[in-house]
């Protein structure tokens, strides 16, 4: 059954690509080479297009002509500035670009289509609730708060950073590339910590951490200057 549904997925999307193709006259999209190319994006909107960081929009479902047109104007660095989106778009070939947004418009929209619809129509007309009594003064005084312990600055870095710094996404110093890192460090940690912070460059702000504490992001920082060394 998932054979026959995936293939089915896949004449879909030929389908699709070769007539945008046509009616556009512009070159046919692999959606395959279009996920492969958009690995660098899947930092900030995810390889679903349904974005987790505020702010970030979702790609998924969007209109395909609309996601070209947005990445040639973010590529040639004037029509739309945003110093991210402008790095990461500059390397992107027009097949590039008409394969990203391809594998973009592919992807199911957040809370949208049929299985949405069919989710609410057979939604429960109400459901039973059971609820612990809420406990007294005293026992919720007597409890200890129990605060989540910071993730290491390896686990940042493997949740947030490695899809730049693993790859060397537009100029990032990669992971242990000592003389990248040598002229960073020299300006001292609390720089790169502020640069970390209040982003720099192609990087935004906490990176793609956006839950990210100050504490998590200087145990990153020195993480990354650990392997530097």
């Amino acid at each position: 059954m998932k054979t026959i549904i995936s293939t089915g997925l896949m004449l879909l999307a030929l389908i699709t690509t070769t007539a945008h193709a046509q009616a556009t006259g512009g070159p046919a999209a692999d959606v395959g080479a279009g996920q492969r190319r958009a690995a660098v994006c899947f930092a900030c909107h995810n390889p679903d297009g349904i974005s987790k960081i505020t702010g970030t929009p979702h790609l998924a479902g969007q209109d395909r002509a609309y996601l070209e047109q947005a990445l040639r104007a973010y590529r040639d660095g004037r029509t739309r500035q945003n110093p991210t989106m402008n790095a990461m778009a500059g390397p992107l070939s027009d097949q590039d670009i008409v394969n990203i947004a391809a594998y973009f418009s592919l992807q199911a929209r957040q809370g949208g289509g049929a299985a949405a619809d069919t989710c609410e129509r057979i939604r429960p007309v109400g459901e039973v609730a059971i609820q612990a009594a809420a406990p007294t003064a005293a026992a919720a005084s007597a409890a200890p708060a129990m605060a989540a312990a910071p993730r290491s600055g390896e686990a940042v870095y493997q949740a947030a950073c490695v899809v730049c710094h693993g790859a060397g996404v537009a100029g990032a110093p990669k992971l242990g590339d000592t003389a990248a890192w040598a002229p960073r460090l020299a300006q001292g940690k609390d720089t790169l910590l502020q640069h970390a912070l209040q982003g720099f460059k192609a990087m935004p702000p906490k990176g793609t951490c956006a839950d990210c504490s100050e504490a998590e992001l200087r145990a990153a920082v020195d993480y990354l200057a650990s392997k530097a060394q």
